[in-house]
């Protein structure tokens, strides 16, 4: 209940802030975006891990309505998942996972800069959906081996419980704008999860783990709608 309050809070204070700026002519604009992820688990019971690489890709829209103030909503498709670490007698072993979500960020852009070169902070929150998952090892899931130490291994042959997700995400970047028409946007987020992935009352094993993504992207967006002088 306190991740739905915080989550709820997020959402009001980025709505509103829109009320306390200067208008300006209004702008919208299109574009789509590609990049990368870099993922893992915060988990309960720990499980050793490293960041898992996926790739990030979608369409978005930016409305500016107020100086130094607008609005992003995006529709994506993201990799998430993890990488597990193995001792050092166990470093044969391989074993990762992927996670296939689909994904909707509101967001709440404050920019600041001149008109061809901007620099921002995106920040708000976000839902998904995840619709598949790969799991990758070099070793038979159904035959688990003996390793060196004790780990965890109870989640071997689970599936994603809770395909739903939900969490905040914020980033910084920078905008380069052609003639106000174009626009060539790099950007660095990070995502928190507040869901969990694994089923998590008390009578069940796990009782966190929720996504924990870094995500590197460069996008195109073509103004559609505003000042194009």
């Amino acid at each position: 209940m306190k991740r739905l309050y915080t989550l709820l809070t997020i959402l009001l204070f980025t709505s509103s802030l829109s009320y306390a700026q200067k208008k300006i002519d209004k702008e919208l604009w299109l574009g789509a975006k590609g990049g990368i992820t870099f993922s893992q688990l915060s988990i309960a019971p720990n499980i050793k891990q490293s960041m898992e690489m996926g790739v990030l890709g979608g369409v978005s829209m930016k409305y500016i309505e107020e100086r130094f103030f607008g609005l992003i909503l995006e529709l994506n498709y993201a990799q998430k998942g993890w990488k597990e670490k193995f001792e050092e007698n166990d470093a044969a072993y391989q074993y990762s996972r992927t996670l296939n979500y689909i994904e909707l960020p509101f967001l709440a852009h404050v920019y600041f800069g001149k008109k061809s070169f901007r620099f921002f902070v995106n920040l708000g929150p976000q839902i998904g959906v995840c619709i598949g998952e790969d799991t990758k090892s070099n070793f038979d899931l159904n035959a688990i081996p003996k390793f060196s130490v004790n780990r965890e291994t109870t989640h071997y042959n689970m599936s994603v419980d809770k395909p739903f997700d939900y969490g905040l995400t914020g980033g910084l970047g920078c905008e380069v704008r052609i003639k106000n028409r174009h626009s060539i946007i790099l950007e660095g987020r990070y995502y928190f999860g507040l869901g969990d992935i694994f089923n998590n009352k008390s009578a069940d094993y796990f009782s966190v783990s929720s996504n924990q993504s870094i995500l590197a992207s460069i996008s195109y967006m073509y103004n559609i709608k505003g000042r194009k002088k």
